[in-house]
Formats: C-alpha cells, sequence, structure tokens
C-alpha cells in the first residue's frame, strides 16, 4: 500500500504540474447583468477543487471516491493530468482493466513532446497481465462519437468503447444516424493493446424521385362521326361458393403478417432509442428489447406468409372448380328493318 501511495503522490505532484498552467491563467469571474462578481464557481474552480478532495481521499485509502472525485473532475475539465491520476488509482485498487483504459487515454490527450515514459512503463505492465489471461484490450473510437457499436456482430455499445477481446481477427460495425454505417477489420496482437479509429462518412442525400412535368401528354384517339358500337351485353352467373376454410385462411394468415409489421414497427422503434441512447446502461436496456420483437416479427411473418398461401390456393381451386359461366349475346341490325344475332355460353 505504502509503494502505491509513494507511486501516486509522485505522479499527482507531475500531473498537478502539468495543469498548473492551466488554473495559473487569471480567468475573470463570472459577472451578472449589473457587473458585480458572480459568486458562482467557474469550472476551472471546480474541477481543482474536486481534484484535491480526489487526493485528499486517496491518502485516506477510500480509492473508490478518490476515483469519484477525479473522474467528476476530468468531466467538469477535461485534462491529460485527470486521466493519468486515475489510471493511477484504478492500479492501486486492483482494477488492471480500467487502470490501463485510462493510461491510455492519457497517451491520447497528452502532447507528443511530453515524458510519457512513465505512463508508458506502466501500460507494458498492464498488456503484460492481460497477455497471460489470454485477453488484450482495445478502444473503438469513431468521429463524430456516439455511434452504435458492433464486435464481431455482438451489440456492446456505444464509440468510444473499450473492451478485451481474444487476440486474434475481429471485425466492427458502426452506425450513426445521418452517416453511413462503416465496417473494420483488425487484427489484434496479444501483447499490446490498440486503438481502431474510424471516420464516419455523412449519409448522400436521398435521390429525388423524377419528374413528370415534361412527360408528353397522352393522345386522344381520333372522334369520327359515327358513334362508338355499343359492347356486347356479358351475362354472368352467380358467384361460385368459396369454403368458409377459405375465408379463414386468408383471414388468419393477413392477421399474422399484420402483427408481424406490428412487431417490426415495435424493434426499429427500439432501435433508434438504442442509438439515441445517452449512456451504456440505457443502450442495453433498449438493445435487450429488440431481438424478442424481432424473433416475433419472424414467426409472425414465415407463419402468416404459409397460411396466407394456403388459402390463395385454396381459392384458386374454389373458382377453377367451379368457375361461372358467361351468356354472351352478338347481334347487328342492317337498314332499319332486318336483325340477325346468336347466342352463346362458356
Amino acid at each position: 500500500m505504502f509503494g502505491y501511495r509513494t507511486v501516486f503522490f509522485v505522479a499527482v505532484a507531475g500531473a498537478y504540474v502539468g495543469v498548473g498552467s492551466a488554473w495559473a491563467v487569471e480567468v475573470p469571474a463570472p459577472r451578472t447583468e449589473s457587473g458585480a462578481a458572480s459568486t458562482v464557481p467557474s469550472s476551472r474552480e471546480r474541477a481543482k477543487r474536486l481534484y484535491e478532495e480526489g487526493l485528499a481521499a486517496y491518502r485516506a485509502g477510500k480509492f473508490s471516491d478518490a476515483i469519484d472525485n477525479l473522474l467528476e473532475a476530468d468531466h467538469v475539465m477535461p485534462n491529460a493530468a485527470f486521466s493519468f491520476n486515475i489510471g493511477l488509482v484504478y492500479e492501486a485498487k486492483g482494477d488492471q482493466r480500467s487502470a490501463l483504459r485510462w493510461l491510455r487515454s492519457y497517451l491520447r490527450q497528452s502532447p507528443k513532446d511530453t515524458d510519457q515514459s512513465t505512463a508508458l512503463g506502466k501500460i507494458r505492465k498492464l498488456e503484460a497481465q492481460l497477455e497471460a489471461l489470454g485477453l488484450q484490450q482495445v478502444s473503438i473510437l469513431s468521429d463524430p462519437p456516439g455511434a452504435t457499436l458492433k464486435i464481431d456482430g455482438d451489440a456492446v455499445g456505444l464509440t468510444p468503447f473499450t473492451t478485451e477481446l481474444a487476440p486474434g481477427s475481429h471485425s466492427a460495425t458502426l452506425t450513426l444516424h445521418g452517416f453511413e454505417a462503416a465496417q473494420r477489420a483488425f487484427e489484434l496482437r496479444p501483447d499490446r493493446a490498440m486503438d481502431v479509429e474510424v471516420a464516419l462518412a455523412v449519409e448522400a442525400p436521398a435521390t429525388q424521385a423524377p419528374s413528370f412535368s415534361s412527360a408528353r401528354p397522352i393522345r386522344q384517339p381520333a372522334v369520327s362521326g359515327r358513334p362508338p358500337a355499343a359492347a356486347p351485353p356479358v351475362a354472368l352467373q352467380p358467384s361460385p361458393h368459396v369454403k368458409p376454410w377459405t375465408w379463414l385462411s386468408i383471414g388468419v394468415g393477413s392477421a399474422l403478417l399484420g402483427g408481424a409489421l406490428a412487431f417490426e414497427v415495435k424493434r426499429r422503434h427500439e432501435e433508434n432509442d438504442a442509438a439515441a441512447a445517452e449512456s451504456q446502461v440505457d443502450f442495453h436496456d433498449h438493445y435487450a428489447r429488440i431481438e424478442p420483437a424481432q424473433t416475433r416479427a419472424r414467426v409472425f411473418f414465415v407463419t402468416g406468409s404459409a397460411v396466407l398461401a394456403t388459402g390463395l390456393g385454396l381459392l384458386t381451386f374454389d373458382l377453377v372448380r367451379r368457375g361461372p359461366t358467361r351468356s354472351v349475346t352478338f347481334g347487328r341490325c342492317v337498314g332499319s328493318g332486318l336483325c340477325a344475332g346468336f347466342r352463346g355460353q362458356f
């Protein structure tokens, strides 16, 4: 325990110097409409207070409280020094995976010309511990962030997202409303963590429907002086008898297809809510309801299609077996007195 505290104090001192320049800048106090200085603390002052409270909690051995304060400080005013110290507290707490995640985040945020040897040494040690477990860490980063992420076909959360996987070949699929879906294959080494960065392309606008304003008008047939001949009368006998089972099959099949459509609408609604989720917990709550709705939609669709096809087959059979008998009369008159005609059925 003493060794961890010693390392932490040294790191905190170095990190505090790193953020000291930010805090040393004089920031005018917020003003009210009357011009008086506001008593509301600035983000910088609040972050500094949380940082100091986190340091005090660490000194007291309250690692969870120290992490909570440092996480809040990083949320109020993101800074590489906070990420570094959060990683150290996680390491002292025994959470090696979280420690590796935050130390790697520190490397991404810190300028390239800073001394990163201490962080790199700790990262290599933590990577070796994961390698011994047959795992390695990977972070999926998207621009813009907040994309729904699937790894090897399984939904895992929203970007940026960090997890541990078995070394080898993997694929990441990212979807975000208004952007084209992207897929990236990556090879995870057994001895090194890695970042997978994906820039999402803006979705192309939908193609407009063709305009019919320039279409040629339909030409009307020429009108002669003689009126058109009347169509011959066609007398139809009553419709054939369709069995009740035929109507029942068609009705049940249509109802099942309607149920499949309802479940599909519900699935899309949950998928949109999951994409708009603001936290990993909300994402998993919505996504847990997607798969049951999708399964029910597929079952209703397959069953409804089979029943409806059976009903249509029965209907065809009924119509063919007992088709209507048509009576047709043709006639023609010559002059004003003589007419001739014939009648037939088919």
